[in-house]
């Protein structure tokens, strides 16, 4: 299967040629993506061209904009299959893990392989401290550990490229988009070593505002949940007022509150991929669980407004359990 390293790059130093160098000796496919790091790096993209297919661009757009612009190109040149592998253009993965990474999508075609750093002391402290938050946000939202979420080296067949392409994000914020987008299929994390030059000198990556804007991610995934429980709130009230029948009232808000998200979740902020089978049958669980609690909580003398927040909470936490036993049962080795 055709191997393709796909390399996003702006400002350069030397070590990119020696990677594409590698890479290419290796036999794989190397497109790198020049960012709009200007005219003084010309030379270094020239001689990359030698070993790979270099696209440039001005002005600079961000590592996002880079991925899905060399994906875009990918899928429009490249006939399927393939495997696609994202590497960073600063030297810090090796061409052994790139490689051993790529393959081993390659027999995963329908997994996201992460090339995962072991980040000791010897890792810049901003890189520990920002991949430990986004790793304890990540496991919040979908349920899943992950213990490395902000690695550039991953790989994936031509059948996961196209909704990478539809993703937002112009800059790192793209890469958790690609986290989140995939955190129904098996991802494989794969240990490498990672090589630090400089204590990390040669990143783009903007501590404060870039990790502001990854983290930010996590919150719009959530905001189709948000807006279903707004609306399954208020109709409940609504409902409740004109009928005064508690049950009917909860199960009918419920219904409503689902059918609001689904479509959320599927088209406008993409943050699932689920059936509509295992949709409904989440779904259809979380009404019931929900509308026996309220039951309770207002049979014990609670207020059927309190108690309605009350059960909605709680269904968040069973939202998160039923989540984590379908990933258990799923992926189980």
């Amino acid at each position: 299967m055709q191997q393709i390293v796909l390399i996003p790059a702006y400002q350069p130093g030397l070590r990119l040629l020696k990677l594409v160098e590698e890479l290419h000796g290796s036999g794989s496919a190397v497109l790198v993506i020049d960012d709009g790091s200007g005219s003084s790096y010309d030379d270094i993209f020239n001689r990359a061209k030698s070993r790979a297919t270099v696209l440039r661009y001005e002005p600079n757009r961000g590592k996002g904009e880079a991925l899905r612009y060399g994906l875009s190109y990918i899928k429009e040149r490249y006939p399927a299959p393939y495997i696609v592998t994202t590497a960073d253009s600063d030297g810090q993965h090796r061409t052994q893990d790139i490689i051993r990474v790529g393959s081993i999508a390659e027999h995963h075609p329908d997994s996201l392989v992460l090339g995962k750093r072991f980040l000791d002391k010897s890792a810049p402290l901003k890189s520990r401290l920002g991949n430990g938050l986004t790793r304890a946000l990540y496991h919040l939202v979908t349920g899943r550990k992950i213990y490395e979420t902000q690695t550039g080296l991953r790989a994936f067949s031509d059948r996961q490229i196209e909704r990478f392409i539809k993703l937002p994000g112009h800059r790192y914020e793209y890469e958790i988009d690609m986290m989140l987008v995939s955190s129904d299929v098996d991802i494989i994390e794969e240990e490498i070593q990672t090589v630090y030059f400089d204590n990390n000198a040669g990143t783009h990556f903007r501590a404060f505002e870039d990790t502001v804007s990854l983290n930010k991610e996590f919150f719009r995934y959530k905001i189709p949940s948000f807006i279903a429980a707004a609306v399954d709130y208020l109709w409940f009230i609504l409902t409740y007022l004109l009928s005064g029948n508690l049950i009917l009232s909860n199960l009918l808000a419920g219904l409503v509150s689902r059918s609001v998200k689904y479509p959320l979740n599927q088209k406008v902020f993409f943050a699932e991929k689920a059936t509509i089978e295992r949709y409904l049958i989440t779904a259809f669980v979380i009404i019931v669980l929900d509308t026996f609690a309220l039951w309770g909580l207002t049979a014990i003398g609670m207020n059927v407004y309190t108690a309605k927040l009350i059960s909605g909470i709680l269904m968040i936490f069973v939202s998160i359990l039923i989540r984590k036993i379908y990933m258990s049962v799923k992926y189980r080795k």
